[in-house]
């Protein structure tokens, strides 16, 4: 745990977002040390609550991004609802949300309808695709913006779906970027402002240098040839036991210790060649290292100090030695903490102060604590109550 004192502490957050970017978001400004309220409709609440496996009735990915907040029921839209959204956000430096766009303005509860009683207050919206353009309320989700930003086709035609999340996780972290700048500008102006963070600017930073080279010369450069596979002194090789091993030798250097290890000094000029004789000297290596099994492979590469490393998953206890300053101990309702490595900031993140909640577990204590009425709150909880 990092001995300072956390930099967030004494913000309070609302999150009513669903799903990942609002949970990346949410974990990095927890970790950071900030009192986070996740406010969640009483059926059910995120959905991320009920992917398996679960623990203590939880969905292990809720729990780990969640673990520290606290969660309350209330169904906006609804009268109830709605006035329990106005007291925490009343009290709070940030609201995170995910709906469509105009949902929340058509149910009465606009981000800029909450900051006229509360000026501080941040809002941070997380639609699909930026507002006022054709199709800036079409639906999507991670597939679909991989697919619209060109992403999708960069990580390789006879690629599979990604096991990944990629706009999500990287949305959610941009969100958090512009939340921190958000409050350095509120600092100075002690007014706060509506931040947007659309879904497909998750993608955008992966698809940046392809879309210049495309715009400068008509063709993909260095992505496509010298980092995309072609190349025998960077890509991905199939070893004698069946597993792979990632071989990132650009450097001149790099690549004449490897044709040393492997003794192929007839490869010494072609490990960045992109054409014929460049497909000859990958398919080369791919037949010397499918003599030995992969981990062989990585020991020989590490004691001659070249980058060359095993596709491992996220099971592989090789994982544990150069990532345990990286690991975090969730803490769980039920059952041992996860170990996972969710320290992306280590310089200022703390560790979870507590397990994810229980859906509407605070539900009482934090909104009598601002002051809403007890048959305000008992409605909150009502999953029958009709929108207003």
């Amino acid at each position: 745990m990092n001995a300072a004192p956390p930099v967030l502490a004494g913000l309070r957050v609302v999150d009513a977002s669903r799903m990942i970017p609002g949970a990346v978001l949410a974990r990095a400004l927890l970790s950071l040390g900030a009192d986070l309220v996740k406010l969640e409709d009483p059926r059910g609440g995120d959905p991320m609550r009920a992917m398996a496996p679960l623990r203590g009735g939880i969905g292990v990915g809720f729990a780990t991004y969640y673990a520290g907040a606290q969660s309350v029921v209330a169904r906006l839209g609804t009268l109830a609802g709605n006035a329990a959204l106005g007291a925490l956000t009343d009290r709070a430096d940030v609201f995170i949300e995910s709906f469509r766009p105009g949902t929340l303005a058509r149910w009465g509860v606009a981000p800029e309808t909450l900051r006229a009683t509360n000026p501080r207050l941040i809002t941070v919206s997380l639609p699909g695709f930026p507002g006022g353009v054709v199709g800036s309320d079409d639906i999507a989700h991670d597939l679909n913006v991989l697919a619209r930003t060109g992403l999708l086709e960069r990580l390789g035609e006879d690629a599979n779906t990604p096991r990944v999340q990629l706009a999500d996780v990287t949305t959610g972290l941009l969100a958090a970027q512009a939340v921190l700048a958000a409050l350095l500008r509120r600092a100075s102006t002690t007014l706060g402002m509506h931040v947007e963070q659309p879904l497909c600017t998750g993608a955008l930073p992966h698809v940046v240098w392809p879309w210049a080279d495309h715009q400068a010369s008509g063709a993909v450069g260095a992505s496509e040839h010298l980092i995309g596979g072609r190349c025998a002194a960077y890509g991905v090789y199939r070893c004698g036991d069946g597993r792979r091993i990632a071989v990132g030798c650009l450097e001149p250097k790099f690549w004449h210790g490897l044709c040393a290890l492997i003794g192929t000094p007839e490869l010494l000029e072609h490990g960045l060649r992109d054409d014929a004789i460049g497909a000859r000297a990958v398919a080369r290596l791919a037949e010397v290292f499918e003599t030995a099994p992969a981990r062989t492979w990585r020991d020989r590469a590490a004691a001659a100090g070249l980058p060359v490393d095993v596709v491992v998953g996220v099971d592989d206890p090789l994982q544990h030695t150069w990532l345990s300053p990286l690991f975090e101990h969730v803490p769980m309702l039920e059952g041992p903490p996860l170990v996972v490595p969710t320290r992306a900031l280590p310089s200022f993140e703390n560790a979870p102060t507590g397990p994810a909640p229980v859906l509407g577990e605070h539900t009482e204590t934090q909104l009598r604590d601002c002051g809403v009425q007890d048959d305000v709150i008992a409605a909150c909880r009502d999953v029958s109550t009709a929108r207003g």
